[in-house]
């Protein structure tokens, strides 16, 4: 598991994650990358030939790589725009999700491995939408 920082928050930004908590959510797994703000908005990857309408903000996305890697990646959001309850809903709900997603990724076997498979995760403010990607 590896942590890494890149950008620093303004007084009115916040993560939809911390890492203590990350930490003890994915414990099992040792092959994660998480990055906290690499890039300040999520943009589809260039070889994404179908992608999915997203109306609100983008507040993380975790792919599954080929080599069988995993990027997690977390998005600065507005403070105002991701009140409480979604870092509440983030953390208690989705993380569970995700963390089956991970797991069902990682018992596939070689051959169904065909590209790289994304997962989404979107807040339009009253809720969290989860889109799934699959591009070469």
């Amino acid at each position: 598991m590896k942590f890494n920082f890149y950008r620093n928050l303004n007084k009115n930004e916040r993560f939809p994650s911390s890492k203590r908590h990350l930490k003890s959510v994915f414990a099992d797994f040792e092959s994660i990358n998480f990055s906290f703000g690499l890039t300040r908005f999520f943009e589809f990857d260039s070889s994404v030939s179908k992608k999915p309408k997203i109306n609100g903000t983008v507040v993380s996305s975790i792919s599954y790589n080929r080599d069988r890697t995993i990027n997690f990646s977390l998005f600065p959001l507005s403070i105002t725009d991701y009140p409480d309850v979604a870092i509440d809903d983030f953390n208690n709900q989705l993380l569970v999700t995700i963390k089956q997603w991970i797991e069902a990724q990682i018992n596939k076997t070689d051959t169904a491995i065909l590209g790289i498979e994304e997962l989404i995760v979107e807040w339009d403010g009253k809720e969290h939408l989860i889109h799934r990607v699959k591009f070469l």
